[in-house]
């Protein structure tokens, strides 16, 4: 009987903690304070038993998100709050301790690093509660968790890296232009966006659920990126919405060039073709990313790398990047060519700039209409009968400068 009261309280008390909050899709990662008065900080991390790594927890916490990149270049002080907490959070417990703490007006930015590092560790929620002593100073925070799967948190961790695993089990033996697309085509094709699922904003929705927001989708390429050996970290910022946060990422390859990713984007919602992956946002450039992604926001705590190469994006690797208009009637010819007799429908391509984008909408699609031209030569040369030659669907995007046409059969 004892032992059921004390469970009783214990709860209740944590549910008296538990603060709710939007996820990253729809707002910043909240906090709240609390003057906690004569509660003893704990001892000075400099008088404590340190283990051989150096600090006075463990450090697995690191490989767990896949955030060796954010760790290395967080100053001491930082790394002593964020181990501690990411500890905490990793043994699903409701109050941490700390060591150095922060000053009060630190605390937004502190949890907000703390939310969007906890990849891995899907079960908890990115709301916290600051506890201050006499001074104001933060010594403790609450942490608040999905509270149906307080006691679930190590099996769905053991989930997501089951399927972290099973993708770079089948990684391609190639470049890393190779790995990454395989890597960037397996979350697409493995999730669907949408907010309908338990989990949405985290890598376990994306993975294991396969249905995610953009969190969910760039938590999960990070966990991709990280497992397969890359460096990588995430970025956030606004995309073609001001009202809602966007997520996407980096990732360094073996030349030491970095690129960006942004998987949410290249999975349109609402698709009907469920085949289809875009690659609009594979293994662009920071300026190329700019064009369509209004702002990207600067942590306090480290600075992000500079994606300055377009060489492995999609469109110069397949030579569907255009430079007039005669290399995108080749071009469209060419892959016509190539899909049709596979039953295939997608056609990609990226033009230099948005004149040539805007000459090559008008030519193919209107005046002339030289696209239904090339499907009724295709269909000649490779005797597609099934083959629909005054038929398709297109997208045209001016950021990106490019062009999705979708053929249609019988």
């Amino acid at each position: 009987m004892k032992k059921i009261i004390c469970l009783v309280l214990v709860l209740a008390l944590a549910l008296s903690l538990v603060a709710c909050g939007k996820q990253i899709d729809d707002g910043p990662a909240g906090d709240d304070t609390e003057n906690t008065d004569n509660v003893e900080n704990n001892t000075n991390p400099d008088e404590t038993d340190e283990p051989e790594n150096g600090y006075p927890f463990e450090l697995d916490f690191i490989k767990d998100n896949g955030i060796q990149y954010i760790w290395d270049r967080l100053d001491e002080d930082t790394r002593y709050n964020l181990g501690e907490i990411m500890n905490a959070i990793k043994n699903v417990e409701i109050y941490c301790s700390l060591s150095v703490g922060m000053p009060k007006e630190e605390l937004s930015d502190f949890t907000e690093l703390v939310s969007n590092c906890s990849m891995g560790y899907t079960y908890v929620g990115n709301v916290f509660k600051g506890h201050t002593d006499e001074s104001g100073k933060i010594i403790g925070i609450t942490i608040n968790y999905s509270i149906a799967y307080e006691h679930e948190g190590p099996e769905r961790t053991s989930l997501v890296w089951d399927r972290v695993n099973e993708a770079v089990a089948g990684m391609p033996n190639g470049t890393d232009y190779e790995k990454l697309k395989y890597l960037h085509d397996y979350l697409i094709l493995k999730c669907d966006y949408s907010e309908q699922a338990e989990s949405p904003f985290t890598a376990f929705g994306a993975l294991v659920e396969g249905k995610a927001t953009c969190q969910g989708y760039a938590d999960a390429m990070h966990l991709l990126l990280a497992g397969a050996g890359y460096e990588t970290v995430f970025a956030t910022g606004i995309g073609d919405d001001e009202a809602v946060k966007h997520k996407w990422n980096y990732v360094k390859l073996s030349d030491g060039k970095w690129y960006i990713i942004d998987p949410t984007w290249d999975d349109p919602k609402g698709k009907d073709d469920k085949t289809y992956i875009g690659y609009d946002y594979f293994m662009v450039s920071t300026e190329m990313l700019a064009t369509d992604h209004k702002e990207t926001f600067i942590s306090p705590y480290y600075e992000l790398p500079v994606a300055e190469s377009m060489e492995l994006s999609y469109y110069v690797m397949n030579d569907y990047y255009a430079t007039t208009y005669d290399e995108v009637v080749e071009i469209i010819e060419r892959q016509a060519s190539e899909i049709v007799p596979k039953g295939e429908k997608h056609i990609y391509l990226r033009c230099a700039d948005n004149t040539l984008l805007e000459e090559a909408n008008t030519k193919l699609f209107s005046g002339d209409y030289e696209m239904q031209e090339i499907l009724i030569k295709v269909q000649s040369e490779t005797m597609a009968e099934s083959l629909i030659t005054n038929s398709w669907t297109k997208v045209v995007k001016d950021g990106p400068c490019t062009m999705t046409i979708t053929l249609k059969y019988e």
